[in-house]
């Protein structure tokens, strides 16, 4: 009797790690390879046969998307060498017509600086058989050789070489050198079925007549031909007859072809590729010799003898790849040299291990090694009452080696639901393995989140929820947003705005609105609640058709194994998972303490040790985070939002009280006492009881699970990430961190539960310290929180690194510029810490081990890495420097609120209020931090903290006293023309200057004047010019600025030192004789003569007074004369000999040296003008006023030297 073995345990052990088709891409090269027909699977008309496109294709609707995005089949090909890349995903689209390659390596060499970021598209006219690809390394380590079966039989030969995928340039070779045809005579009689290959030099294909050919060439053979034999039971080769066989009612139809019983729906090559064993599609495992030339070996792939009448229930099904496969151990047992696995779909499924000793003794070489076993796989859902079915989808076996143990992995799938298994055995104990062992893939991605909750009373706006919950980073591609707006708009026959000038985001805010009225009620009033309804359920059902273009990507197509790395993978439709160890923590909330306590033999580390405490079980440990995170899971929505309010503001504000305070301040605050149902509290005490109830909380089971992060490497790898590898990295860490914030939370909410209600004198708990893991949980959602924020936010970043530092002006007016298109998009995270750790090696570990640990290292190293002395006050400042040496201003402005109360951070703060204009808090921050900052610090390099951000000679300012510190503040307040603090702080840095460094007074006091004359305030402005040692320097603009604001007053009354009169005297009267003069009384031109007038008398100088105005005087006469005119300046010239003749008279001598017009031409010379002559002019000037008033004048002017009028 036949024992049935059924996995009793599944305990989760692995993790999934998602990434998109597109993760780590830049081009993707479409090539149409050469083809009989016109048409082609890029373009229906004529076109080149390689273009190069840089993004995915925007698909109108969920058809178009399916067919141009989505794949039929595809796996990972790791190749043999140690060549980068060696790690290829091949993919079908386009309904079998285009065959997709792409690198998907996690990390490379240190010493390959080549990035694999090109994606290959073949287009192939006649479409590509199921089953018709296969890959294998070339002779050469430079290129892969990929073959590929088409539904025109041909047979297609590529030498891909590996530049192809890191340079787009590099496929623009003559593709006809590098791709070759070949027609098998055989396909001429039969139809190809199924292709694998050996070798670069050996392929094998199944016909539809149940035969098979192996094809070979030599290694200097292109594949433009090759080497044809085929195998058959009978001698089909000896007669035409044999050839053309009759195709009875046992025929199966498939693909446009004729499948006879015995066609190989699946084949594998033993390890000397000598024998072929098949799976037939009669249910059958065939083994042929390729030798030998004939079939060695026939049975049931169950063992079972089968009557002939059962046969067509057991029929396999065609349009699936059935898995045969080949492994080794590491040791020779019982003769057995290899091992072969079968499966058979049928019933619940059923594997068959048959030990292979000499396959050409038949039955005594081959036998079935556990006949009386029945394997079964593990069941997804064992309840009795489900009514799920699940298939067995793929399979691989990891061959023993280097003393490891064997392993098998098995890809179940019903619908769209999937589950990957894992079994690491032996064949000693191979029953208990099977039965005890198996464990199971977690699966958890953002994508699977709920949609947001929408309330009335939420304090948040219905579209920017929306928003943030499509566009946050790692759930959906733009390729689903697009296509589903696409869907949205035609089904509604809505017009969308054109993508030119808006973003994703914009255009589903305006078509989701469009689509929207706001009704009146019969009051009269606009029903926003109704509006508000219809508004969501819209947002709704976009998320609906959002949803399921995204679940569509990751339908499970194939399960891969990479042998030389330990590293497994599942293929979909559109992405991939790579394959990891739960980390501790994922271990504790992915399994039932249940689970854990009867599986801790499949446990690497069962227990957890702390300083000092006692080993703790992790079965024991995962009571504890089980109860707490179903005691959260109860409360309500709102209660869980009041709880991330008050959580965020005792995390980032400073403490003002004692932490048993806070503690129950927080208890308070969230109302546990009225908001936690009865329900919650029992659940809690429930799911408590198995470690004693309240009394088992103890300060060590808190800290020991909460201690996850282990220390980073010592010794760095040799190994560098590839930009895929980033992404994985990136997308592990986002769940890694969602993940344990997650956990964090619950403990923490369950331990300000437990002190406020049940810690009491009542029920003393003298085991836990609830103000201890109180601190350290707080420390810990700190970082996370911070994790959160980094790998949520994304910017364009350009990766070379910048020479200089930003300027602030440069930063101004650029908060949403557009950064180059060079420039990429990622997270914070990603181009900030996931570049710098080197992932970890998988040479004495799996990389999914590795994988897991460098994630870790990631997170590890946001928060400082292995060193101590880093705090996270420190990495805080830190990143918000990077953000404003990128001028991320948006990014920067968001993350302050992260900001610590260090001198350093604050100082930040006051850069980032600079870059936004608002001075006066600017102003502030930079005051606050100015003592700490100025204090001499050697072990502090504030230009590497800073990111550039501070240049050379401006981190030279800090440390090195008050003056400096003040001087480098004015800088930037001078180079935002913020000249009121300019001035601050010029005056500042003047009174704390050291008595000893003279040499910086010029340059301060040249600051000072040019901000005081800027905001107009001239006082200071002299102040200044007379403290600096060359005023002369800065008069000229003094006097400019002062006389063009019509300040001539405040200038004539500031006190001039004297050595400065001529100086200022020379400039008003170059400026009065260089300048017009003044039209009118409204004219804005300064009245030079008469200010240089005033200036000469306040400094008792009578005569050169008259001597200005004297020649003022002049010009106006002159002027009046030369232009043809009486004169218009009405009591001007009457006014001018008046105040002439007075201060002549006030001079004692009464004369003046009149210098005449030199640059007139006419040989007018110097001459003294005397008291005497001025009134002489006046009293002429007044007889010529008064003839004109008689009428007693002419109509001209004489040539006369005077030019006067004619006068009757």
């Amino acid at each position: 009797m036949d024992i049935v073995l059924v996995p009793a345990t599944t305990l989760c052990l692995f993790k999934e790690t998602r990434v998109g088709n597109d993760a780590g891409a830049v081009n993707i090269i479409q090539i149409e390879v050469p083809s009989t027909t016109v048409a082609t699977p890029f373009n229906r008309n004529s076109r080149p046969r390689r273009r190069v496109q840089t993004s995915r294709p925007i698909c109108k609707d969920d058809a178009d998307f399916g067919r141009r995005l989505l794949a039929s089949s595809g796996s990972i090909y790791f190749g043999s060498t140690k060549e980068y890349p060696r790690s290829i995903v091949w993919r079908i689209l386009e309904s079998g017509k285009v065959l997709e390659l792409r690198s998907a390596d996690l990390s490379k060499s240190d010493q390959e600086k080549k990035e694999a970021t090109c994606i290959i598209q073949l287009g192939f006219s006649n479409g590509i058989r199921n089953g018709g690809v296969a890959l294998a390394d070339a002779e050469d380590h430079d290129t892969l050789s990929l073959f590929v079966l088409t539904r025109g039989s041909d047979l297609y030969t590529c030498k891909i070489r590996r530049d192809f995928f890191c340079n787009a340039e590099a496929s623009e070779e003559d593709i006809s050198k590098w791709c070759k045809i070949f027609k098998p005579s055989s396909f001429s009689i039969s139809t190809p079925y199924r292709l694998v290959a050996g070798t670069s030099l050996q392929v094998v294909v199944s016909l539809s007549d149940g035969r098979l050919l192996r094809l070979t060439r030599r290694p200097e053979d292109d594949g433009s031909l090759w080497h044809e034999t085929t195998y058959s039971d009978g001698q089909w080769g000896s007669s035409l007859r044999g050839l053309v066989r009759w195709q009875g009612s046992n025929a199966v139809k498939f693909d446009g072809a004729a499948l006879d019983q015995e066609t190989a729906a699946g084949i594998a090559l033993s390890p000397d590729r000598k024998h072929a064993f098949v799976v037939c599609l009669n249910h059958t495992l065939k083994v042929w010799n390729f030798d030998m030339a004939r079939s060695v070996f026939s049975t049931d792939i169950l063992g079972q003898k089968r009557e002939p009448h059962e046969i067509p229930n057991l029929m396999l099904d065609p349009g699936v790849v059935h898995k045969v496969q080949v492994f080794e151990s590491d040791t020779i047992t019982n003769g057995n040299l290899y091992y072969v696995l079968t499966f058979s779909p049928h019933g619940l499924g059923q594997f068959k291990i048959w030990a292979i000793r000499d396959p050409d003794e038949g039955a005594l070489g081959i036998r079935d090694l556990f006949p009386e076993l029945t394997l079964r796989p593990p069941d997804p859902d064992p309840s009795p009452g489900s009514k799920s079915i699940w298939k067995v989808t793929d399979f691989k076996v990891q061959s023993a080696r280097k003393g490891k143990e064997m392993e098998m992995w098995v890809l179940m799938r019903s619908n769209k639901y999937y589950r990957l298994y894992h079994l690491k055995f032996d064949m000693d104990n191979f029953a208990i393995f099977w039965r005890d062992d198996w464990s199971i893939t977690a699966s958890e991605t953002l994508d699977q989140h709920p949609q947001p909750h929408v309330s009335d009373d939420g304090p948040e706006d219905i579209r920017d929820l929306w928003l943030r919950f499509f566009l946050q980073p790692g759930r959906y591609p733009v390729t689903v947003l697009e296509t589903a707006l696409s869907m949205y708009s035609m089904a509604r026959k809505l017009e969308s705005p054109p993508k030119l000038n808006s973003s994703i985001g914009e255009r589903i805010c305006s078509v989701i609105a469009s689509n929207v009225r706001l009704r009146e009620i019969k009051s009269g009033t606009m029903d926003f609640k109704k509006y508000q309804a219809d508004i969501n359920q819209e947002w709704n059902i976009f998320w609906q058709d959002v949803r399921d273009l995204n679940n569509s990507r990751w339908d499970a197509l194939s399960v891969a194994y990479d042998e030389s790395t330990d590293m497994p993978w599942v293929v979909f439709a559109d992405g991939y998972s790579a394959i990891r160890d739960c980390s501790r923590m994922e271990t504790l909330t992915h399994n039932t303490s249940a689970d854990l306590a009867n599986s801790l033999n499949l446990l690497e580390s069962p227990s957890i040790k702390i300083e000092d405490t006692e080993p703790k079980l992790l079965d024991e440990l995962a009571i504890l985070v089980e109860a707490a995170a179903a005691f959260r899971r109860g409360f309500s929505h709102s209660l869980r939002q009041t709880c991330n309010t008050v959580l965020t503001t005792e995390l980032w504000q400073d403490p003002l009280h004692s932490v048993p305070v806070r503690m129950q301040s927080f208890y308070d605050q969230c109302n546990f006492a009225e908001e936690i149902a009865d329900s919650c509290l029992s659940d809690l005490e429930a799911g408590l009881r198995a470690i004693g109830g309240y009394p088992g909380l103890e300060t060590e089971l808190f800290l020991s699970i909460i201690n996850d992060l282990p220390q980073m490497s010592a010794e760095a790898s040799e190994l560098s990430v590839s930009k895929f590898g980033l992404k994985v990295l990136v997308e592990g860490a986002r769940e890694m961190i969602a993940h344990n914030e997650r956990a964090l939370l619950d403990l923490l909410i369950v331990i300000i539960f437990v002190n406020a209600e049940i810690d009491s004198e009542e029920n003393s708990m003298d085991g836990l310290d609830a103000s201890k893991v109180y601190v350290v949980l707080l420390d810990l959602l700190r970082q996370y929180q911070i994790m959160q924020w980094l790998v949520n936010n994304v910017r364009a970043y350009d990766a070379e690194p910048q020479a200089q530092a930003p300027s602030i002006s440069s930063m101004i007016g650029r908060q949403n510029s557009i950064k180059k298109s060079s420039s990429e998009i990622s997270t914070v995270l990603e181009n900030l810490f996931a570049v710098d750790p080197k992932p970890q090696a998988y040479s004495q570990q799996s990389q999914s081990t590795a994988l897991t640990r460098s994630i870790q290292d990631v997170l590890k190293w946001v928060i400082g890495g292995n060193d101590p002395t880093i705090k996270l006050d420190s990495v805080l400042v830190h990143v918000q420097c990077n953000l404003l040496a990128n001028k991320n201003i948006e990014l920067a402005s968001d993350f302050l609120r992260y900001q610590p109360s260090t001198a350093w951070a604050t100082y930040v703060k006051g850069r980032l209020r600079l870059v936004q204009g608002e001075f006066t808090e600017a102003a502030i921050y930079f005051k606050k931090a100015a003592f700490k900052l100025s204090r001499p610090n050697s072990r502090f390099d504030y230009r590497s903290a800073s990111h550039n951000l501070l240049s050379h000679f401006e981190a030279a300012h800090l440390g090195n006293g008050l003056t400096s510190y003040y001087t480098h503040v004015l800088t930037l307040f001078e180079s935002c023309q913020c000249h009121s603090y300019t001035s601050s702080f010029a005056q500042l840095a003047l009174q704390l200057l050291p008595a000893t460094e003279t040499d910086q007074i010029p340059p301060l006091l040249v600051s000072l004047f040019d901000a005081s004359l800027s905001m107009r305030d001239f006082s200071t402005a002299f102040s200044a010019l007379c403290r600096h040692p060359n005023p002369n320097a800065l008069l000229p603009s003094l006097i400019v600025s002062m006389l063009s604001d019509n300040e001539a007053s405040q200038l004539l009354s500031f006190p001039f030192p004297p050595a400065l009169h001529p100086a200022v005297d020379a400039f008003i009267l170059q400026k009065a004789q260089s300048s017009a003069l003044e039209p009118n009384e409204s004219s804005r031109i300064p009245k030079y003569y008469n200010i240089l007038s005033t200036w000469r008398l306040r400094h008792n100088d009578f005569r050169g007074a008259a001597a200005a105005l004297l020649e003022r005087l002049q010009r106006l006469k002159k002027s009046s004369a030369r232009s043809g005119q009486s004169d218009d300046r009405g009591e001007g010239v009457i006014e001018g000999y008046l105040a002439v003749t007075n201060l002549l008279a006030c001079a004692g001598e009464g004369w003046v040296l009149d210098e005449g017009d030199k640059g007139a031409g006419n040989g007018e010379k110097r001459r003294v003008v005397t008291l005497k002559d001025v009134r002489k002019d006046y009293q002429d000037e007044l007889d010529r006023r008064s003839m004109i008033q008689h009428g007693q004048f002419g109509f001209g002017y004489t040539n006369g030297p005077e030019n006067e009028m004619d006068v009757l």
